[in-house]
């Protein structure tokens, strides 16, 4: 019985851990790197089938579109989600929504799977300001798909019957705890990419807009956190970019460009000032 329980527990924090690796990628590799910034080029059947895997995330051109506009004005006016000049919950979820008060946006942040819900319905007919500005992704037919309100509500269904479903058909009522658990988790690591490293953005003289780098944030989200080095030099595919900043993601597409699945990746070798934002929302 014991090594029966040990195994089940054991598969399920694989399981877990997966849906963390998983998402990870998704969002920081290809809705980040190689889509909004175009860090480096993803060999196109697997860039499209992590974008797939992401969606709940949003849908390709609306988050490309509300990124970039993000670092065109970081932390002044135009931000689609500034902690600074708009407040926490704002920055972290709220803009999604769209809604500032402050219950409202910790229910949603607490979600989970019932977000992924919401935001299937939501989330192609809301924060659309800024889709000019991710023509290039618009381009593709495969993302352009998947932006519309009817499939994106079916892979966000399809997303919940894999993790949910499958969490609960592969280790009953606490699997289906653990993924709800995990779920909320993952969101708000990224959520927390707006809000938290953005938090004191300006205080610092000279640094005015620039986020911050954040140890707990780095290391959760396998070098997202590192989001100072990132705001010096958007178009790198590096941003733990000094010795004892940890990059996952990185490390991942060195591997990628090794086995041939990533081409042209772009790093910034120093720290730099940051990209005009002519410059990034070109790039």
């Amino acid at each position: 019985w014991r090594s029966s329980a040990v195994g089940e527990a054991l598969g399920l924090a694989a399981w877990i851990l997966s849906y963390w690796l998983l998402a990870g990628l998704a969002i920081n590799l290809a809705y980040h790197r190689a889509l909004t910034h175009r860090a480096l080029r993803l060999w196109k059947p697997l860039e499209r089938a992590l974008v797939t895997v992401g969606l709940p995330a949003g849908t390709p051109i609306q988050w490309v579109g509300n990124h970039r506009r993000h670092h065109a004005c970081a932390d002044l006016e135009g931000d689609p989600h500034s902690p600074a000049r708009d407040g926490f919950w704002w920055a972290h979820v709220g803009w999604y929504l769209p809604s500032r008060r402050p219950w409202v946006c910790a229910l949603y942040a607490l979600g989970g799977p019932l977000r992924v819900l919401f935001d299937g319905w939501n989330r192609p007919r809301t924060g659309l300001e800024h889709v000019d500005l991710a023509k290039d992704v618009a381009a593709d037919p495969w993302f352009r798909f998947v932006s519309r309100p009817g499939p994106y509500l079916a892979f966000a269904l399809l997303h919940l019957g894999a993790t949910l479903g499958g969490a609960a058909a592969l280790f009953g009522w606490p699997g289906f705890a653990a993924q709800w658990v995990a779920m909320v988790l993952v969101f708000n690591l990224g959520d927390a990419i707006d809000s938290m490293t953005h938090a004191h953005a300006g205080e610092i003289e000279g640094q005015a807009g620039l986020a911050r780098d954040g140890w707990v944030l780095g290391l959760l989200t396998l070098g997202e956190g590192w989001h100072l080095g990132h705001h010096e030099a958007p178009w790198s595919a590096r941003h733990g970019r000094r010795p004892w900043q940890p990059d996952g993601i990185y490390a991942i597409i060195r591997f990628l460009a090794l086995v041939g699945l990533a081409r042209d990746v772009r790093v910034s070798p120093t720290p730099e000032p940051a990209l005009e934002p002519a410059q990034e929302l070109s790039a």
